[in-house]
């Protein structure tokens, strides 16, 4: 599929992409950009088996999260909600040597309760390579965790077949890291396959991260992600293209006192996301699939937070035009449980250069076991005009 090469070139977007803007007359200082103009509407929905209104936490439901990071909420009696999930964002980076260089990432977000209205920066880091052509590359510097397919490119929608990312399977209230990661790139062989093995560490901290504060505790939540251990190893062929992750870490959950002691939740609890994906470009098919695993677990602290949470996807591409069938789920293995079942019907045109228009129809089940009303069922209706410049 045409898509998949650009999919490839923008885990590092600037380099590749010819559209870049020179900064600078010798063309080591570039820009690109990219944006979403997103704007969805809730059409029904229901809770606990009643269609009458509730109130989930401060937002008037029938509603529907669609960004777990950004506490992205579309409310049924807002109608058509443009200011969830658009945002404009640029990537500059600067070649000092043909070998090391520095990038940043910065994105407006119409919706931001983690950065209040603020651009923020999203990536800033540095990149060196022994040689020109070496097959290692060293970074380091803020930069997003490598937990899904799609983390280093979910916010640039250009880049998939959607109108979003399965929001089942993507989203964590920590989603950077400070700190250093390796990758090795090598083809096997004589064989048109080739690997990459990464690994990362280091740590974040979020302040009044929206995940915890607005979605379930309503009160100024923190959380860190400290000691972080991951690695991966990714192997592709052009069609086929096929990942295993796995990364550990310490988290606490906390909340601030009057007193100025803690309210903790969790505190320095290991924990463990591993993840696997595999993926198809062959000919006009496109076929898409992940799958993870959270585990929280410690029985002497009474732990057992374990999440199981997939998508796959299927679509075929006819000239501009790619319809796609996806579905998704995730949920907790301990009660009361929590879950979540969607399916999904999007339509890409690519009706221009670098342009794509996107139509989306979700419809998500609540599987969860609490006594009162979640975000419930949902049918929700998404247009979105997404591009790169």
């Amino acid at each position: 599929m045409k898509k998949s090469l650009l999919a490839l070139a923008l885990v590092s977007l600037v380099p590749t992409m010819a559209s870049a803007i020179d900064l600078s007359e010798d063309g080591t200082f570039k820009l690109t950009g990219f944006y979403n103009l997103t704007g969805a509407k809730i059409l029904s929905g229901s809770a606990l088996g009643s269609s009458d209104p509730w109130v989930y936490q401060q937002w008037n439901c029938p509603c529907t999260i669609q960004g777990w990071e950004y506490a992205s909420v579309y409310q049924k009696n807002k109608g058509f909600q443009f200011n969830q999930e658009s945002l404009i964002g640029v990537q500059i980076k600067k070649d000092f040597t043909p070998t090391f260089s520095a990038t940043a990432q910065l994105v407006i977000r119409a919706n931001n309760p983690n950065e209040g209205s603020r651009p923020t920066v999203d990536w800033a880091y540095a990149t060196w390579t022994p040689a020109e052509d070496s097959a290692w590359t060293f970074q380091f510097g803020k930069m997003r965790i490598p937990l899904y397919y799609y983390s280093d490119y979910l916010y640039i929608g250009y880049a998939y077949p959607w109108v979003r990312p399965a929001p089942d399977v993507y989203g964590w209230p920590i989603y950077a890291y400070n700190g250093a990661n390796v990758s090795y790139r090598t083809q096997l062989g004589s064989s048109d396959w080739a690997t990459t093995v990464t690994a990362w560490t280091g740590g974040y901290t979020q302040k009044h991260d929206a995940y915890d504060t607005l979605i379930y505790y309503t009160t100024p939540t923190h959380e860190s992600w400290k000691k972080i251990l991951g690695g991966s190893v990714a192997v592709n062929n052009g069609i086929f293209d096929v990942r295993a992750m796995f990364m550990h870490y310490k988290d606490s959950t906390w909340q601030d006192n009057p007193d100025g002691t803690r309210l903790s939740f969790v505190d320095d609890q290991s924990t463990k996301i591993m993840g696997i994906s595999a993926n198809m470009d062959y000919k006009n098919w496109l076929i898409k699939a992940e799958v993870d695993r959270y585990e929280q677990v410690d029985p002497p602290k009474g732990l057992n937070n374990v999440y199981k949470y997939a998508l796959f996807g299927v679509g075929y591409q006819y000239g501009a035009w790619t319809p796609m069938y996806t579905y998704s789920q995730y949920t907790t293995v301990n009660e009361p449980t929590e879950g979540r079942k969607t399916q999904y019907l999007s339509l890409r045109w690519d009706f221009r250069k670098n342009t794509a228009l996107k139509l989306q129809y979700d419809v998500t089940k609540d599987k969860s076991h609490y006594s009162y009303p979640f975000f419930g069922d949902s049918k929700l209706l998404s247009i979105s005009l997404q591009g790169i410049f």
